[in-house]
């Protein structure tokens, strides 16, 4: 076992005790969730690239129900992004778990040896996929329900090769959950489902978006202090951000764009920022890339000047552009060589005071209209 695996655990649980003690107030039943079953799952990470990715989604429920799913490729062409949207329905029996390859979809075919029933025919991304999926609880007809019924879950890398060789991490898909009625999870706001294809995330119809995003990290090409204290000198450890603004239009095929703001304290409670981050539809990028500062990013050890960090990332100061929701990936690096990665669910915020300002967002997802 490889000193990075063998300290992987121990890392992990540090890392989520320290989520724990900054990410504020645990959230409402109205709220945004990675733990409970929802209407509406985003998985803000798919990929068809060395690795694959492995989607999972299970109905929680004691009834059949239905889901409308979306790819959507982040990819972009001159710098403009290709908005490549593929869509399918998911047919699922009470209680029922169902999984497959982003890269290979699934048949309709019981003898094809993928375990658990078909769901229906699921197509496969194309190599170099990059983008994320989002799938919508409905009824048969393809009207939108608010049952609350789906869970979801995604693991990227190679789940067949021997371990070590392919830096697997598993995220949470993000749960919307649906407000149902008065008495459903946004309490006396909550509406009945109109079910029609603009889905309000508004604290009525469905959870409103939370304002902004905590993250806890490790600066960019930092050692990482379990690792060397191992022995295994030099590691490295590097962060990658997946985001999906919050509000998507399929009916129209327009990219969503949002300007982030991202506010940083280091170790010393000293106060660094990130002041303009562009994004269009989807966006990618480690901590100390460009659309950070590049070499000169606040989220780097250099800059950062200490090892480790927390960042609040909000829609940019008076603007009136969504917030985002995403996952971080993290690798880290031993000095022999090798490696291995964590998923990580960025924690929401809901913090409208400053300095945090999180306030809630109204948005919409628009999907293709009904007929």
């Amino acid at each position: 076992m490889s000193t990075v695996q063998g300290l992987r655990a121990g890392i992990i649980a540090g890392i989520l005790i320290g989520m724990a003690l900054t990410a504020g107030r645990v959230s409402a039943q109205g709220n945004f969730t990675t733990e409970r079953p929802t209407s509406i799952l985003i998985y803000p990470k798919v990929v068809n690239t060395t690795p694959d990715t492995i989607i999972q989604i299970t109905n929680t429920s004691n009834s059949v129900t239905y889901a409308h799913c979306l790819y959507t490729d982040g990819r972009t062409v001159n710098g403009e992004p290709t908005w490549q949207v593929t869509d399918f329905e998911l047919v699922l029996t009470r209680q029922q778990p169902t999984h497959w390859s982003a890269a290979q979809g699934r048949p309709v075919d019981p003898r094809d040896g993928i375990g658990g029933l078909d769901p229906g025919l699921i197509p496969p991304v194309p190599p170099g996929f990059t983008g994320f999926l989002v799938c919508v609880e409905t009824a048969v007809d393809g009207t939108p329900v608010s049952a609350n019924s789906l869970k979801g879950e995604a693991t990227i890398g190679d789940v067949t090769a021997v371990a070590g060789a392919s830096n697997v991490s598993k995220y949470n898909a993000i749960g919307i959950p649906a407000c149902v009625s008065a008495q459903g999870a946004c309490g006396a706001a909550g509406v009945p489902n109109d079910g029609n294809n603009v889905l309000r995330l508004d604290g009525q119809e469905y959870a409103e978006c939370p304002g902004g995003l905590y993250l806890n990290f490790t600066g960019e090409n930092a050692g990482d202090p379990a690792i060397d204290g191992a022995t295994n000198t030099p590691s490295s450890v590097s962060t990658n951000l997946a985001l999906v603004p919050c509000g998507m239009d399929f009916e129209n095929l327009v990219p969503t764009d949002t300007t982030l703001t991202v506010l940083i304290r280091n170790e010393f409670e000293n106060n660094l920022s990130v002041g303009q981050v562009p994004m269009s539809c989807w966006f990618e990028d480690t901590l100390g890339g460009t659309s950070f500062g590049g070499a000169f990013s606040p989220l780097s050890v250099g800059s950062l000047g200490t090892t480790f960090g927390k960042a609040i990332l909000r829609p940019f100061t008076g603007s009136s552009l969504p917030p985002a929701v995403g996952v971080a990936n993290v690798l880290r690096t031993a000095g022999d060589g090798s490696s291995d990665t964590a998923a990580m669910n960025l924690q929401f915020c809901t913090e409208q005071s400053a300095p945090s300002s999180c306030v809630p967002f109204s948005s919409t997802i628009r999907l293709p209209s009904i007929k």
